[in-house]
């Protein structure tokens, strides 16, 4: 008994209202682009670009605008990577906000290397303080949404 939803520091709005109810219910919740398909990991450089089977190619948070835009929340995560140490990344510190969000939430990235996925699971160690928290909720809304 789980449910999926897509949960980020970019796209935090199931943090506000879907988690209350799993934790009621004790259901447990899948957490589904913990990196912002991408974006989080700060590896994405605005006007990139995706081919055409790509659903970035047509995500509004994906156009150059956009990803200029957002490179605001990378550069938060980073700060906070850099308090933890050099070799801690910005995605690390996205799914380790995610893992904050509760005992019964378990963030699913996509990796398409061995390295991401051993960097994924790195993240397991970073143990974001209340501070770090409250300074990644800070960070301003994401621009770019669907219509």
């Amino acid at each position: 008994t789980a449910v999926q939803a897509e949960l980020s520091v970019w796209s935090p709005e199931a943090a506000w209202q879907l988690l209350p109810w799993c934790a009621a219910r004790g259901v447990g919740m899948l957490a589904a682009m913990p990196l912002g398909s991408g974006f989080l990991t700060g590896t994405l450089t605005p006007g990139q670009g995706f081919e055409e089977a790509d659903v970035r190619a047509r995500h509004p948070r994906f156009t150059a605008h956009a990803m200029a835009s957002n490179q605001v929340l990378v550069a938060g995560l980073r700060r906070v990577a850099r308090r933890h140490g050099p070799e801690v990344t910005a995605a690390q510190v996205a799914l380790a906000w995610v893992l904050a969000q509760g005992p019964h939430v378990v963030p699913v990235p996509g990796a398409e290397r061995a390295r991401w996925a051993a960097e994924n699971a790195g993240a397991a160690e970073v143990r974001l303080t209340g501070a770090e928290l409250a300074e990644i909720a800070a960070l301003p809304a994401a621009v770019g949404a669907w219509d």
